[in-house]
Parts: C-alpha cells; structure tokens; sequence
C-alpha cells in the first residue's frame, strides 16, 4: 500500500476534539460571561435563558468561534498527519459537520438557517489544512 493513501485517524481524531471540546468550552465560557454581563442587569433567570436563545450577538459569537475552531481543528490534524494535510483536513470538517447537525438536531433547534450555516464547517477545516500545507518547510536537499 502507497504510504500517501495512509490515513492518520490519530491525527484526524485530535483535530476533531480540538474542534469540538474547543467549540463546547467556548461556548460555555460566552454562555457565562453573557448571563454574569445580563445579571448585572437586574435580569432574572429566565430573563437570562430567553436572552442567550435569542441573542443574535450571542450566535453569531458562537458561529464566528465554531468557525474558527473547526479552521485550527484542520490545521491541527495536518500538523499531526504532516502529509496529506488536506485530505485529513478534509476528514476532520465532515466529522465536525456531523457532530453540528447531529447537536444541531439534538436542541431542536427550529432555526433552518442554523443548518445552512452547519455547511461552512467543511470549508474551514479545509482552509486550516490547506494553511499548514502551504506554510510547510520543505525538508532541504543535501
């Protein structure tokens, strides 16, 4: 078997758990700092719930930070592979995107557009990928 068709699952694997657990602590981290922030202003609990599952800031927060996490989830998983960079970029966005509709579907969430949004995860983590790939230091000819 031609060692380019090799697949690095432990590099795909921590890719992915960079991405997520990263996702799921940041989200946390926002879900708190936001209901101290709502607190502070004489918010009641439930004030607090209805304003995090209604706040465009609050998603768009946690859009910009699932993006962003899914980008150095690939990059992780091509500095781990260290060939292929792509490829296994590419395999770290298709189980993150499942992971996000899969949790997606699991809240209920009413809000289609939260779906769309779920199919620019693959590019991300393709563009994490393709960065490491072309900042890569090619091994030098002696």
């Amino acid at each position: 078997m031609n060692n380019k068709r090799k697949i690095n699952i432990k590099a795909i694997f921590i890719g992915w758990l960079v991405d997520t657990v990263g996702t799921v602590i940041a989200g946390f981290i926002i879900g708190i700092i936001a209901a101290v922030f709502l607190a502070a202003k004489d918010f009641g609990a439930d004030q607090i719930a209805e304003e995090l599952s209604n706040s465009a800031a609050v998603q768009k927060a946690a859009i910009f930070i699932e993006f962003t996490l899914t980008f150095i989830g690939g990059y992780v998983a091509a500095l781990i592979a260290k060939e292929d960079e792509i490829k296994h970029a590419v395999l770290v966005g298709v189980l993150s995107l499942v992971s996000s509709l899969i949790i997606t579907a699991a809240m209920q969430q009413q809000d289609p557009m939260m779906y769309l949004v779920s199919l620019f995860i693959l590019p991300f983590a393709v563009l994490g990928g393709y960065l490491k790939k072309t900042t890569k230091k090619e091994d030098k000819v002696k």
